[in-house]
């Protein structure tokens, strides 16, 4: 290969080994915890999309229009265990009747079904492991992956009965409250509006870094030789 303009080659050599350095020190643990800065940035995005995923009081809201609404509904689970687990839940709120090894019938109130939903995913939105293992001794996670299945096998039924309305609540609640408890269990929130100078300093580096890489390979290119023209167009 032949450098053709040893200055761009030089400039362009340069800023790809320090791109490769910069890229190789942001895998190093260094950045709080033993994580990588990765990881790191990857917490503090969850951290703040956490900030900002609370619905309980309006799912309360919504839960008001079931309240009242008492439903018989067939639910299947995977086994036995699960079977088992998911009455816990379900045995303060109403009757549970177990049908075979992997199958409840739950009879009462459908509101009562979703208050305790919301009230457990508003227990794991604020990471409160003690109150799940002393209600239900198990895992946060576990019990909400539980309430997920049981949610959604209880929007099944609504729907085969052409309970549409209520099968409404129900998604609200599993979508809104117990998939955002779950799913955000050992984060802790913070609002965007407090974190605002590591967040302008996140986007700044990323457009930089891009950039850098960019002009790392047009001035190596460059030094090669190797250009873009504009074509030009011959008249018949």
């Amino acid at each position: 290969m032949l450098v053709r303009d040893r200055k761009s080659f030089m400039l362009g050599l340069a800023m790809a080994i320090s791109f490769g350095c910069v890229f190789a020190a942001l895998f190093m643990p260094w950045y709080g915890n033993g994580r990588c800065a990765f990881e790191a940035s990857d917490d503090l995005f969850n951290s703040i999309s956490k900030g900002s995923t609370h619905y309980i009081g309006q799912l309360r809201e919504q839960n008001k229009a079931v309240e009242n609404t008492s439903v018989a509904v067939t639910l299947e689970y995977s086994s036995k265990e699960v079977a088992e687990q998911a009455a816990l839940l379900l045995s303060s709120v109403g009757t549970v009747t177990i049908k075979d090894a992997k199958a409840l019938e739950y009879n009462g109130s459908l509101g009562a079904m979703l208050s305790e939903a919301i009230t457990d995913s508003d227990k794991a939105f604020y990471n409160d492991e003690a109150t799940f293992m002393k209600k239900y001794g198990m895992l946060p996670k576990v019990a909400m992956y539980r309430w997920w299945q049981t949610l959604t096998e209880t929007e099944k039924s609504l729907k085969r009965q052409e309970l549409f309305a209520e099968a409404v609540v129900v998604n609200a609640v599993m979508v809104r409250g117990v998939e955002v408890g779950y799913n955000y269990f050992g984060i802790e929130p913070r609002k965007a509006s407090t974190s605002y100078g590591i967040l302008t300093f996140a986007l700044v580096f990323y457009v930089l870094y891009t950039l850098w890489w960019g002009y790392a390979l047009f001035f190596l290119c460059e030094g090669v030789g190797l250009a873009m023209k504009g074509g030009s167009k011959k008249e018949v």
